[in-house]
């Protein structure tokens, strides 16, 4: 059972509430959120009665029995059950109400399945009920429809307070913590957020997922393939709610199954002779798996199982239906001016000619706009033989293929339709998609090259193809160095732009402005350039970055950087699978790493390893050899944290590239900024004891570094400078290098660059923000004082909090083995959650080892226990 804290502690906590519904349909879960009402009503001393309603409960007589009994529980004075038993109902009905009335300490009344009552009567009689409670007494109704009950008053006073399907779903955190629960189901992230979208959080769903999740040998395939119309989905579905519906709505909801927004009259062209309106709204009011969709018009959708269910059962029960339905819709669609949801129709109905023509007039303006996973699904579609006599569509193709399928793809089309030997427009176009297609596949002095050729030609291609080159170029210069000219073609490109429907394109720019400004140190700048472009189109995180990565993964970092870490998890769990669609490797590097260290930090190691296999594995099919070695190199950092210094040299060593970190040494490329072969190999030589060596190789950096004006790598080699001089016995190098670069992070907000670095550094910044804290720096500049104390705290006191080493002798009570497996999995980083799974024990045993080992060892938290147990040679 999922805990509903959020919703038990609001709706136990609203005051003057009379009322509280909740409504959704079956497998909403609304009989558990109740009970766990009921418990912590309980709690907090409040006298609660339940009782669980069927459809004989239409009898006003046996209703006021139930009842009287229910109100027993709430310590009432004893009613006279043998007034009820004489056939009086009024007078039963009265003295229920009085001993209502009457109580004078605070209490809940439950009542479960109230959709299976409908007579007047008894439904009056709950109405005078919530009109006779106290101001102490409440009522909770759980629902598959909206009651019939005068609720208008209740909800204008305050009086009542309701939880719909909507509510009741599941929050990705919650479907994570449902799926953890269940035995066997072991999903990674990208999995468990696909499964959660597809069920929109649907308890019963995903309850019938695990099942199957259970016994799945390919747990990741089932989710990609899950629908309502598997078997256990489909059941449920017939069996509690459409095989409930009478015959006209069952064939209504079928017939609108295929739209994607049901709207009254789009709803009457599909079925002739209804009455849309008054079908949705009564659809609506039986909670029949329908959601209305914000805004004034009454316009509905169905929860994407149920509409996957229906539209499996109409193809199965009438699919000679299928082309009318479809070419209504695009017919009706086409007659209101909305070109985009007939052309889907249209493919549906195999209107190929009409659909050809429709992309010709839209295509352009989605470009433009950011729709390019729009695009793509309509070429997926689209015969290829058809597409090919149109240049133009192929050139739309091209530029939809490039932006989520990947350059590979992209070039197959131009290859394809030989678009680079066209005249013209054509031509000049498809040499801009090849520009592009170089700078995505890591060939950034290739792209150069072509796209110098591809300027000279740009004036006779579109606006859109121009404004990407543009953007294209200054990405490239920006990764080769030459920042002047860079701004120059984003200039160019800003020039070009045509307002707030030119989405993509701003967005492209300020993000390439923002890496620029992130590797110039200007990190607060970059952070509001990448904000600005998450801002291009407002509306879910998808369509805010216009179906695209390049915005989404640098705020994710942005955001990560500010150690705003669930915000960073979430957009990158939702670009992901775009990231390795697309397969920049820059982005895919950055998201994995930054999803890795997440999951490290929160104690999900293995995870964090997860997130680096298949990082390193989509970098091997790909044949991306710097997406492999960013694996290797932040495996190395991962290695270090846990203290394994012989898997962390082992992985420097797999990285050795000479080809490869000779190019990249020159590029400018935002995953390498920090993270190349040469500074992992001196935090690595820093670990060993080797801080000589280290602080050669960090000095040779930071002179390459200093002309190239890569001011963000300076700071962060400063600071590994910093802890090579402390380690050497340089302190007071040490320090004024620690100083300079803490008051440069402070400036620009700097953390987790800081925190990730380990304890090498750590020491350095504790050696100068001690006496600094302790000393005026405060009074002097309370600002930065501020900064540096939050840093420090998040730091830790490290090994040299105490004034001396502590020596420390062997326990005179030795660890047990259980003890010593949970300071082995401690000292690699495993949260108790996770050392509690791993070790199939419940967190309160975890918690208790961990006393235990404390107790022992004469230490106060986890970081000091492993410390000792390091110290006593107990761990190597």
């Amino acid at each position: 059972m999922v805990g509903r804290d959020e919703h038990v502690r609001r709706l136990c906590d609203a005051e003057g509430a009379r009322l509280i519904l909740l409504h959704a349909p079956s497998g909403f879960g609304k009989t558990v959120v109740m009970a766990q009402i009921l418990d912590e009503m309980r709690r907090r001393g409040c006298a609660c009665g339940w009782l669980t309603l069927d459809r004989a409960d239409n009898d006003a007589s046996r209703l006021v029995t139930g009842l009287q009994a229910a109100i027993d529980r709430l310590g009432a004075t004893p009613g006279t059950p043998a007034e009820s038993e004489t056939g009086n109902d009024g007078t039963a009905m009265v003295e229920l109400l009085g001993r209502v009335a009457d109580l004078t300490e605070p209490f809940a009344l439950f009542l479960d399945d109230f959709e299976t009552l409908h007579e007047d009567s008894v439904l009056t009689l709950i109405a005078r009920l919530i009109q006779t409670l106290p101001a102490h007494g409440r009522l909770i109704v759980g629902s598959r429809k909206i009651p019939d009950l005068p609720m208008a008053r209740l909800r204008a006073t305050g009086e009542m307070l309701e939880l719909d399907m909507r509510a009741l779903s599941f929050t990705r955190e919650e479907t994570g913590a449902f799926l953890a629960s269940a035995r066997g189901v072991d999903l990674n992230e990208a999995d468990q957020t696909r499964l959660h979208s597809k069920t929109e959080g649907w308890p019963v769903a995903l309850r019938l997922a695990s099942i199957v999740l259970s016994e799945a040998r390919d747990q990741s395939g089932f989710v990609r393939d899950f629908s309502g119309s598997d078997r256990l989905v489909s059941d449920f579905l017939a069996e509690n709610i459409l095989d409930t519906q009478d015959a006209e709505v069952r064939e209504f909801l079928l017939r609108t199954s295929i739209l994607r927004a049901l709207e009254p009259q789009l709803c009457e062209a599909l079925v002739p002779g209804c009455d849309g309106a008054a079908l949705l709204e009564r659809l609506a009011a039986a909670n029949v798996l329908l959601n209305r969709i914000d805004g004034t018009a009454p316009v509905y959708r169905f929860h994407s199982l149920f509409a996957a269910y229906l539209r499996a059962r109409l193809a199965s029960q009438h699919p000679e239906e299928l082309p009318r339905l479809h070419t209504a819709a695009m017919e009706w669609y086409l007659a209101n001016d909305r070109p985009v949801p007939a052309i889907d129709h249209g493919i549906e109905a195999q209107a190929i000619d009409r659909v050809l023509a429709l992309v010709g007039e839209v295509g352009q303006a989605c470009l433009e706009q950011g729709r390019i996973r729009l695009l793509t699904r309509w070429f997926d579609m689209l015969p290829d033989d058809r597409v090919a006599d149109e240049p133009r569509l192929c050139l739309m193709k091209a530029w939809a293929y490039c932006f989520t399928r990947g350059p590979r793809e992209a070039a197959a089309v131009l290859d394809a339709n030989r678009l680079e030997a066209e005249a013209g427009e054509v031509g000049a176009e498809a040499l801009s998609i090849r520009t592009m297609i170089r700078a995505m596949s890591d060939d950034f002095r290739g792209a150069a090259e072509i796209g110098r050729e591809a300027l000279d030609r740009a004036a006779c291609s579109s606006r859109y193809s121009r404004t990407v080159l543009a953007n294209c170029m200054a990405n490239a210069f920006s990764v080769l160095g030459a920042p002047d000219a860079a701004l120059e073609n984003l200039d160019e490109a800003r020039a070009e732009l045509g307002g707030p429907e030119d989405a993509f394109n701003t967005m492209y720019s300020e993000s390439v402005q923002g890496l620029i400004d992130l590797q110039e140190n200007r990190f607060r700048e970059a952070k509001a350039r990448f904000r600005l472009a998450a801002s291009a189109r407002r509306s879910d995180d998808r369509r805010r970055f216009n179906g695209n990565a390049w915005a989404g993964v640098p705020l994710a970092c942005v955001r990560y950087e500010e150690d705003a870490q669930d915000e960073a998890e979430h957009l990158l769990q939702v670009f992901l699978p775009i990231v390795r669609d697309v397969s920049l490797p820059d982005h895919l590097i950055l998201s994995h790493v930054t999803l890795s260290r997440i999951a490290f930090w929160h104690g999900q190691v293995d995870h964090a390893f997860r997130y680096l296999a298949e990082l390193e594995q989509v970098g091997q099919r790909r044949r991306l050899d710097r997406v492999v070695a960013g694996a290797r190199l932040e495996r190395t950092r991962l290695y270090l944290r846990q203290g394994n210094l012989s898997a962390a040299r082992h992985q420097i060593d797999r990285a050795r590239n000479n080809a490869l970190w000779e190019e990249v040494r020159d590029l400018r490329l935002p995953a390498n900024d920090l993270d190349t072969r040469d500074i992992t190999e001196a935090r690595v030589l820093l670990a060993e004891g080797r801080a000589s060596e280290a602080l050669d190789i960090l000095d040779a950096e930071s002179a390459a570094a200093e002309p190239r004006h890569r001011r963000r790598r300076l700071l962060v080699l400063d600071f590994l400078r910093a802890a090579a001089l402390l380690r050497l016995g340089e302190t007071g190098r040490a320090r004024e290098t620690a100083g300079n670069a803490l008051r440069i992070a402070a400036r620009e907000g700097y953390r987790r660059l800081i925190l990730d670095e380990g304890e090498p550094v750590a020491d350095a910044i504790r050696a100068w923000a001690g006496p600094a804290l302790s000393g005026d720096l405060p009074r002097r500049d309370p600002v930065f004082a501020e900064w540096l104390q939050a840093l420090s705290d998040a730091l830790g006191p490290g090994h040299a909090a105490g004034s001396t080493e502590v020596s420390r002798h062997a326990p005179l009570d030795p660890l047990t083995k259980k003890e010593l497996q949970i300071l082995r999995l401690l000292s690699e980083g495993y949260s108790n959650a996770a050392m509690a799974e791993k070790l199939f024990v419940s967190d309160s045993t975890v918690r208790t080892h961990l006393r235990n080992i404390n107790s022992k060892l004469d230490t106060a938290s986890r970081t000091q226990a492993v410390a000792a147990a390091r110290q006593l040679g107990i761990l190597g």
